[in-house]
């Protein structure tokens, strides 16, 4: 990544565009003066990469999913989309290491509080590989959940 970053910089690029956490501290490192726009921060604010969202300062900037702030409405909406649900899933990203930053585990206190208040039982899977997928849709149907929240993780983004 540091020598990507030096050949941009060498090039003399207008803009760099990176897509998660790693690239976007590498990104920043190498450049303080080159526009840099994050495709997959998920709260970069928290996360060090801008001041705030209304005034990033700096030179990067960001698309924001804002899945922290979203992961109770989620729960919420989905709730009303079942009203008769009393078991619902969450399906997040396990860490990988080095990429901690792009779990989608972010907000997870505030769902699991928001599902006491709608009298729901919530349940927690992760996957990293392809595989996980089949073992965490049996464990969502013998825990006869009615409803799950995919979490837009790196991994559920690209799978």
């Amino acid at each position: 990544m540091p020598a990507l970053a030096t050949e941009l910089l060498q090039r003399q690029v207008d803009l760099i565009l990176v897509g998660d956490g790693a690239a976007i501290v590498e990104a920043q490192q190498a450049t303080s003066t080159i526009p840099i726009v994050m495709l997959a921060s998920l709260d970069a604010v928290e996360q060090g990469f801008v001041a705030s969202l209304a005034h990033p300062g700096g030179n990067v900037t960001r698309l924001t999913l804002m899945t922290a702030d979203l992961n109770a409405k989620r729960l919420e909406l989905l709730k009303e989309t079942v009203p008769g649900s009393a078991r619902m899933m969450t399906l997040m990203c396990k860490a990988v290491p080095g990429q901690a930053l792009l779990r989608g585990g972010e907000g997870w206190a505030d769902m699991r509080g928001t599902a006491r208040t709608l009298g729901v039982h919530l349940h927690r899977l992760e996957v990293r590989e392809p595989a996980d997928y089949e073992e965490a849709f049996a464990a969502a149907s013998r825990a006869r959940a009615a409803a799950m929240v995919v979490m837009p993780c790196y991994f559920n983004l690209f799978h």
